[in-house]
């Protein structure tokens, strides 16, 4: 696993990430989260969904597993960020891309506008697909693909956590093998780093490393008014005799 972040051209950080293993790399949680709102709000909201995640994982990993571990934690992120938003009189949301992985499968869950891409070798085997304004746009064939890069709503997310109501993740799942990458980011990323980029990243040998280099390439093509940045990767660990863990 890797990860990184960069704040890019603005004056705080609202992009939060995490890369949490349990010792023997068995079971593995790369989670990635976006904050919307004013500074206080966005930053808050982001930051109670890696919270969640340090508290949950693993030890909720006994009461549910796979998506529906991934699901229950996208509901308490959202409780918690209302929670912390109501002590503060504040509105406050985020979206979140969410990656759990056991020995054999491999399960997501996102909410807004963060993604997952799923690379076989370098090939394209699945992505997200946002829940925002554009994207259903597109969908009902009102614009283009290449307008969906342009367009002035292309910010406006139509799901997060810390909305009112029942939160619904979008979820998936399939099984592992040696070959299979995923690469979990914020817009700030996707907006600037095209997908065939994007499975070039894995050839390095250093996952960390790879990670600082593409965030610090996404800031710099983003320009002086570009976006918070959050890059996270996962490919199959190598099983060590004595097991590690690492926490961002």
């Amino acid at each position: 696993m890797g990860c990184d972040r960069h704040i890019g051209g603005r004056s705080h950080q609202q992009d939060q990430l995490a890369c949490l293993s349990t010792p023997d790399l068995r079971r593995q949680l790369v989670i990635v989260a976006d904050g919307v709102g004013g500074h206080w709000g966005g930053e808050m909201a982001s930051n109670a969904v890696i919270d969640t995640a340090r508290l949950m994982f693993p030890t909720a990993l006994n009461e549910s597993a796979g998506t529906d571990f991934l699901r229950a934690l996208c509901t308490r992120a959202s409780q918690e960020i209302q929670l912390r938003a109501a002590m503060e009189g504040e509105q406050a949301y985020a979206t979140v891309v969410a990656l759990l992985t056991d020995e054999t499968r491999a399960y997501w869950a996102h909410v807004g506008d963060s993604r997952l891409y799923c690379f076989e070798n370098d090939v394209l085997l699945h992505q997200t697909q946002d829940h925002s304004l554009v994207q259903n746009l597109f969908e009902q064939g009102k614009i283009s693909a290449e307008e969906r890069a342009t367009h002035p709503d292309r910010n406006q997310i139509l799901h997060a956590l810390g909305m009112v109501g029942e939160v619904r993740p979008t979820l998936g799942e399939m099984s592992l093998n040696t070959n299979l990458r995923f690469l979990l980011c914020t817009d700030g990323f996707w907006s600037q780093v095209a997908t065939a980029e994007m499975a070039g990243i894995f050839s390095a040998p250093d996952l960390n490393f790879a990670t600082s280099l593409w965030v610090r390439q996404a800031a710099r093509r983003g320009g002086a008014q570009s976006d918070n940045i959050a890059l996270a990767l996962w490919r199959p660990p190598k099983r060590a005799s004595r097991g590690w863990s690492f926490f961002r």
